[in-house]
């Protein structure tokens, strides 16, 4: 980014420029979203002519000990409400400044790598989506370990970004910013990657009782093994958000809810 600067008097106006490759990469990602949201529906509401069945329909049929109520999964609309919300706020970011430029390029708290990667994540959701339908679980492991991490890398990147880039936000007199970016930033990749990563096991236990042709206790093996790795989960998450990175992670509250 780079600025034009025109002297008046004592005063000195600043021209900063867009950046619109950054620009198109935003829009990309809102639109990647709208399409994984349009998949989502056909997907719950199926069969058609993408979809065989209806994807809650999959695990009802390859029910382990491990599988949530029905209701839970309504935590979707949750998650996509919050992804809405923090892909809404980073447009507002294009019009605005700080003090260093525009505010989706500085502070550079929504770095461009953030939407490349959410915009793979859309990609892979609607891949997981269909190949869940056509019960392929080993595949849709693979697939939903790669959405897995590609929603916590953001997640981390914005957390260490903003922290960096707090003093700006300040001088700017952009303290909101910081508030907006924890609450839709911050929280909306949390809840999506905290939901996924019990989705990811959920997945693995599938997989695992279909390799063993659903018998009665490799399933129980699966699903206690699964328990143990949310209480992994529960344990490094508390450590990191108490004691080692407590000063980024103090408002991201969402991944207790789900």
């Amino acid at each position: 980014m780079k600025g034009n600067f025109v002297m008046e008097g004592a005063d000195v106006h600043v021209h900063f420029k867009h950046c619109w490759w950054r620009i198109l990469l935003i829009l990309c990602a809102i639109g990647a979203f709208i399409t994984t949201c349009v998949f989502n529906g056909l997907a719950s509401s199926g069969p058609n002519g993408i979809f065989n069945q209806r994807t809650g329909s999959v695990s009802d049929q390859n029910l382990t000990e491990f599988t949530p109520a029905g209701w839970t999964f309504a935590i979707w609309g949750v998650i996509y409400f919050w992804q809405a919300a923090w892909l809404l706020y980073a447009l507002s970011r294009i019009p605005r400044k700080s003090n260093t430029g525009y505010l989706y390029i500085s502070p550079d708290t929504l770095h461009f790598i953030i939407f490349i990667l959410y915009i793979l994540n859309m990609g892979l959701n609607i891949g997981w989506l269909i190949i869940w339908d056509r019960g392929y679980f080993g595949r849709s492991l693979l697939v939903i370990f790669l959405m897995f991490l590609t929603i916590i890398i953001p997640m981390i990147t914005t957390h260490i970004l903003l922290q960096h880039n707090r003093p700006l936000y300040i001088n700017s007199n952009r303290n909101a910013d910081i508030w907006l970016v924890r609450a839709f930033v911050h929280n909306g990749f949390a809840i999506y990657g905290t939901w996924l990563y019990l989705a990811m096991l959920l997945n693995l236990t599938i997989w695992i009782s279909q390799i063993y042709n659903r018998d009665a206790q490799s399933i129980t093996n699966a699903s206690t093994a699964a328990l143990s790795l949310v209480l992994v989960g529960i344990i490094v998450y508390f450590i990191s958000e108490n004691f080692i990175f407590y000063s980024s992670m103090a408002y991201t509250y969402t991944p207790w809810f789900v």
